[in-house]
């Protein structure tokens, strides 16, 4: 029988700063009890991350793979990744810059979605196509600044199944989003822009339950709190207002 949902927390190079630190051990702790697995580029220097957790289950990949967040982009855009863990049914992509407010992972999981993860930041232009320019395709610089709005953006729960059988079914527009360097956060846009287009391949939750999911940190408004919330840089933390109200152990 297939695992639910495995939490998967790539460490990109270099070492990670104290924000990805604190970030990595509240993970830690909050997922606690479901399956836990880093993945990192081949002799990646794992020291910091077995501070917090002794015992950690790694899955390597080649090392170009996480020079740096674009190159991250290139492996979430293989359907290769998410073969990789088929012994499950959902993973929950948990990147450096996110934090779970509590836990209802389950809960997300049974919602019936094939992908869950925040829209780009309010303040990014054309970020919010219409239907029309999402049927007819964004210009090269359209989706530039798109992409720009899911800086930070690393958090997002999908089904394993759908997403290898949407890259293999679109495997020459992925390759082309593969292989744009000028795109910063391929992978979202592709996810955001191309997997629906003509054809639906992913269930994907409105804009107001995705907000329930996640949120950017910086625009969370003391309303009721999300699963979990993303954006989170060392440049930042300090001024979101929710880290304000959490206990100096946290």
């Amino acid at each position: 029988m297939k695992e639910l949902v495995t939490v998967i927390v790539p460490i990109l190079e270099p070492q990670i700063n104290p924000t990805e630190e604190k970030l990595l051990h509240h993970a830690l702790q909050i997922l606690a009890d479901y399956p836990i697995i880093f993945v990192a580029g081949e002799g990646a220097d794992l020291s910091v991350v077995r501070e917090h957790a002794e015992h950690i289950d790694v899955v390597h990949f080649p090392k170009r793979f996480f020079e740096s967040r674009q190159h991250l982009g290139q492996l979430l855009l293989m359907a290769d990744f998410y073969d990789r863990f088929n012994w499950c049914d959902f993973l929950l992509i948990h990147e450096l810059n996110s934090w779970v407010v509590k836990d209802e992972l389950h809960y997300w999981c049974k919602q019936g979605y094939d992908y869950l993860k925040a829209g780009p930041a309010l303040a990014a232009p054309h970020s919010a196509p219409g239907v029309l320019k999402r049927i007819t395709g964004l210009t090269e610089e359209e989706k530039r600044l798109f992409g720009a709005g899911y800086a930070d953006n690393g958090l997002y729960l999908c089904r394993i199944e759908r997403m290898t059988a949407t890259l293999k079914g679109k495997r020459s527009v992925a390759h082309q989003y593969r292989h744009n360097a000028n795109l910063p956060n391929a992978d979202s846009v592709f996810w955001e822009l191309e997997a629906n287009r003509f054809l639906p391949h992913l269930r994907k939750p409105t804009d107001i339950v995705r907000s329930h999911f996640v949120q950017f940190g910086v625009q969370y408004q003391n309303a009721a709190l999300p699963f979990a919330l993303t954006g989170i840089s060392r440049d930042n933390i300090h001024e979101i207002p929710y880290f304000k109200t959490l206990p100096e152990t946290e």
